[in-house]
């Protein structure tokens, strides 16, 4: 008779990797979706899900493989079975942070359930009294512990169970007793102090203070409740006694937890909130002083990462104190891998993706200290940045644009906020699609705006280019079209034609053509090019040279437009 029924998601980092468990839900749909996703990420080399059916009768549960793909298993050499090496081979193994982090993995869907972090459980009696009283799921984790175990090390699965089932029946036994014992504080913010100091000579005092950190947490339910509850404790360790570090790190844990968690954000603003947003505040969290320093110089950043208030400002405090060093560091680290997902930020905005992007981008630059670090916020950024040059993007970001003039705006926008040569590229070709296209053409050669307006617009399009950082090349052929197309607007209304014949003074004549020459009045080629023929021309008549030598001052005010249409001072 069949029980119940879960999926896991099982992983190979390379061909020749074993499978490694990633993560069990309950949901089909689910399951799959995570694995595709990480074989889209390139997190995987391969992966496989498997659909778990507990049978009552057998008390053990049953696989069948609803998914596998990715690079083939390379074969191993036939070697002797060995004895399976202990991941944790005693209760106190299991209270360190990589062991809490399995915890946290293995046991996601009964946590959510009883709305508790793993830290909790693992130092409540009572729900560890809950949790033994599960046969069924004391098993499923001593299963989902053992199988990728057993295909790495080739020993018996039911004996690694066997092992890992003991090994999980002597974590509760001790939780269980030492409830029963009063080993765990009742911690109190006025005796805080003397039960510090009193917890500090026992031999487990992370394991004896954290049963006293999980029943302050009792009383609340939801991630908010709970930061409430912790951090006047924090905030009263961390102002008095510098020795306390250790009794800090216990209350840091399961704020870490608190924050891992995928919904934790939205119930600690009270509001349901976008990717871009949780990034916002958690890039906040970690750089602080940098995000305030770069949005004194960019407004965008101020606009978009916002400061923060409440709990969330209280540990920011404790953060740029020196404390929660770890909780920043897991930030850190999530950061990066949130910004490598293919989830939009900010789903019912290309625009404010884009600034949000953009944002996250300079602050969490300032914010890297080694190289190591620039270069994997580098990268992130990058990943980040295909999103954004995919078709189902640009098509969002420019769908709303009231004429071809603001689609190429939104377009050279692009290509200056994303990173990456590929990236690079790509927004190019959409810079270069929109240009050739009928749409603009038409737009650019509409004789209801001014020939000086359009060659204005065309130089100011090639201006951002070249700041784009754009790949020489592709960045060379886009400069060469908006040069052919003002060229063509300049020959149809004979612009040199009128502008040597212009009245005025030799002097005005000179500053009228250095701003063609220079690329600032038209987009630099071939009408830049006749405009400084013109200004070599005018340079040697003696009424130039008379004005200039006679006017200093005027001299001054037309050489940075010389040297930017490269005329040297002696012409």
């Amino acid at each position: 008779m069949s029980g119940p029924i879960h999926y896991e998601v099982f992983a190979r980092k390379t061909p020749a990797s074993g499978w490694a468990l990633q993560g069990a839900v309950e949901n089909r749909e689910a399951a799959i979706s995570m694995a595709e996703d990480m074989l889209a990420q390139n997190r995987a080399a391969a992966v496989m899900v498997t659909k778990e059916v507990f049978s009552s009768e057998s008390g053990e549960f049953k696989s069948f493989t609803v998914l596998n793909k990715g690079a083939p298993e390379q074969k191993k050499k036939d070697r002797p079975t060995q004895p399976a090496e202990n991941i944790c081979g005693s209760p106190q193994e299991l209270y360190t942070a990589q062991g809490r982090e399995k915890v946290a993995r293995l046991l996601e869907d009964w946590l959510r359930r009883y709305k508790v972090t793993a830290f909790e459980m693992m130092h409540r009696p009572d729900l560890v009294e809950r949790f033994e009283a599960s046969n069924n799921d004391v098993q499923h984790v001593a299963q989902k512990l053992a199988v990728p175990e057993a295909q790495e090390t080739g020993a018996s699965i039911h004996e690694i169970m066997r092992r890992w089932t003991a090994l999980i029946d002597k974590a509760c036994t001790r939780v269980i007793s030492d409830g029963r014992k009063n080993l765990f504080p009742d911690l109190t913010l006025d005796g805080l102090t003397a039960q510090i100091d009193k917890i500090s000579s026992h031999p487990e005092k992370a394991y004896v203070l954290g049963g006293g950190v999980a029943k302050l947490m009792k009383a609340a339910t939801t991630p908010a409740g709970k930061l409430e509850v912790l951090l006047p404790f924090v905030q009263r360790l961390a102002e008095s006694h510098e020795g306390w570090g250790w009794a800090v790190q216990v209350f840091e844990a399961p704020i870490m937890e608190i924050f891992a968690g995928k919904t934790a954000l939205t119930d600690i603003m009270g509001q349901e909130m976008d990717l871009g947003s949780g990034l916002a505040i958690l890039t906040r969290l970690v750089a602080g002083p940098e995000a305030k320093l770069v949005a004194k110089i960019d407004p965008v950043v101020s606009r978009t990462l916002p400061e923060l208030t409440g709990v969330l400002a209280d540990i920011l405090k404790l953060i740029e104190a020196g404390h929660f060093k770890a909780l920043s560091a897991s930030i850190s680290k999530r950061l990066l891998v949130e910004l490598k997902s293919v989830r939009r930020l900010r789903p019912s905005s290309p625009v404010l993706e884009i600034e949000t992007l953009r944002a996250l981008a300079l602050v969490m630059t300032a914010a890297g200290k080694e190289q190591t670090q620039r270069e994997d916020i580098a990268e992130a950024f990058a990943e980040r940045s295909k999103t954004l040059v995919s078709s189902d993007f640009v098509e969002s970001l420019t769908k709303d644009t009231a004429s071809a003039f603001g689609e190429i705006e939104r377009l050279i926008w692009l290509c200056e906020n994303v990173v990456g040569s590929a990236n690079k590229r790509q927004a190019v070709r959409w810079v270069s699609g929109c240009l050739t296209g009928h749409r603009f053409e038409r737009e650019i050669r509409d004789g209801a705006k001014s020939a000086p307006t359009r060659l204005s617009f065309l130089a100011g399009l090639q201006k951002r280019l070249i700041r784009a950082e754009l790949p020489e090349k592709e960045a060379q052929e886009l400069r060469d079209k908006l040069g052919a197309l003002g060229a063509s607007i300049a020959t149809e209304v004979n612009l040199m034609m009128h502008l040597t014949r212009v009245g005025g003074s030799s002097m005005q004549k000179l500053t009228l053509l250095l701003g063609f020459a220079a690329g600032q009045s038209a987009p630099l080629g071939p009408v830049s090019d006749l405009a400084k023929a013109e200004v070599m021309k005018l340079l040697k008549s003696p009424e130039a040279r008379t004005n200039l030598m006679s006017d200093p001052a005027a001299f001054m005010q037309l050489r940075p437009l010389m040297q930017a249409a490269g005329i040297g001072a002696a012409a």
